[in-house]
């Protein structure tokens, strides 16, 4: 047959338009919201929004195809092709809707980002067209038994259900085995565990491998043997994830940071932060104006943790905005153990007001009231520091930051020659 034959009388043709204005107009907003702003590796993990939706329609296509064979009694006449020949070429046309599906979402989700999908990500891809071949396969074996007029209906809510639920279950690993743990993959610092890309991907497989040996049993045994490949493939999936928690993720190979070492400090970052060589500058204009006020700073800020170096990381591709955040974050005292042993620290509120000094030194301007962040009061004492010669301010800084260590007193709110 003629590929635009096959093509033209495919139920796929039919059902691709739906399958992409579900993705682009219902899904579209929710895939975007997840990337983050150009970081390539974060354009991936959102499209498993739609591999649900895409597995649906390449069930319920692959069984109408399976419907139509029979209802035309093509498998019972002598064909040139082998029955699995002829379920392959009414079932690329089902893939292939479903493959676009899935495009469709990975192109609103690279616009978004303004990112292409990092190559290092590619075995997410390969395990969502694993499980939407086994959904065309798995369709057509069920247009196989099934009534005709029910086979598509009955596929679709199948297959809907066995890729879109497993996200609702408290239990994490039944999600892994079908690609359903990507979203939050991945922030800069991160990449996905290789257990939940192969997981899904050996599963998809080895129910491929069974649907093809029952449609085309060349064995004596072959409907014995193809469950026992289906269940020794769910077998090895569910031991590579049955550890896993929802966030399949592990940190990333400090070897990957790009390091610039023409200045002080040496600076450390992803390579696919945006303006890298803005964003070393912007750190050391910052850090030289902490030097300068007498606040010791790392030789090297780093954006994982490295030997030697002060991590200077977080969530989220580095920005202009957030530099001084972050530096202040790393110089900042960390809480004492106390504080996690007995369960008392109250100066838990005090701490945001070194951090927001910390933030004006290092920008060199006067902090504003942030919501959640900084107070009214942390703004107003900041000011009062800030008012003071460098002296003080060093001091007050020291016997701050010091005061932060206990677990009994909060530390003293009073500025020489300032109002409490």
């Amino acid at each position: 047959m003629r590929l635009r034959t096959l093509l033209r009388t495919s139920s796929a043709t039919a059902l691709l338009p739906f399958l992409l204005l579900h993705v682009v107009v219902l899904l579209g907003d929710a895939m975007a919201s997840s990337v983050l702003p150009g970081h390539g590796p974060s354009v991936v993990g959102p499209v498993e929004l739609a591999l649900a939706p895409a597995a649906a329609a390449c069930a319920a296509a692959g069984a109408w195809e399976a419907a139509r064979l029979r209802r035309g009694r093509v498998p019972d006449q002598a064909p040139v092709r082998s029955p699995l020949t002829l379920a392959l070429t009414v079932l690329l046309p089902v893939w292939g809707m479903g493959l676009a599906g899935l495009a469709a979402a990975l192109i609103v989700t690279s616009r978004a980002a303004g990112a292409l999908p990092a190559p290092s990500h590619t075995g997410m891809l390969a395990a969502y067209a694993a499980v939407l071949a086994a959904a065309s396969l798995l369709g057509h074996l069920l247009g196989r038994v099934l009534p005709g007029l029910a086979a598509a209906p009955v596929a679709m809510v199948v297959g809907f259900c066995l890729v879109g639920f497993p996200v609702s279950f408290e239990t994490p690993w039944p999600r892994h085995l079908v690609a359903r743990a990507y979203e939050s993959c991945c922030h800069p610092g991160q990449v996905i565990d290789p257990a939940a890309v192969w997981a899904p991907l050996l599963l998809a497989t080895g129910l491929c491998l069974a649907a093809a040996l029952v449609i085309h049993p060349f064995l004596k045994a072959a409907r014995l043997l193809a469950v026992a490949l289906a269940a020794a493939a769910a077998a090895v999936a569910v031991w590579l994830v049955h550890g896993l928690d929802h966030n399949p993720v592990l940190a990333r190979d400090p070897s990957d940071l790009v390091c610039d070492t023409r200045g002080r400090p040496t600076v450390c970052l992803w390579p696919e932060t945006p303006d890298r060589g803005r964003a070393v500058d912007l750190v050391r204009s910052h850090t030289a104006r902490l030097t300068a006020a007498g606040v010791p700073v790392a030789d090297t800020l780093s954006a994982a943790p490295r030997p030697g170096a002060s991590e200077f990381g977080g969530k989220g591709i580095v920005s202009d905005a957030d530099i001084p955040l972050r530096l202040a974050s790393t110089l900042m005292p960390p809480v004492p153990a106390c504080a996690r042993t007995t369960g008392q620290y109250p100066a838990t509120q005090d701490r945001q007001t070194l951090h927001a000094w910390l933030t004006a030194t290092a920008t060199g301007t006067p902090p504003v009231p942030v919501p959640h962040r900084y107070t009214a009061q942390d703004i107003d004492l900041v000011r009062q520091v800030l008012a003071q010669p460098p002296a003080v301010q060093l001091a007050w800084y020291e016997q701050y930051r010091k005061a932060l260590a206990g677990c009994t007193d909060r530390p003293d709110r009073t500025v020489p020659g300032g109002a409490r």
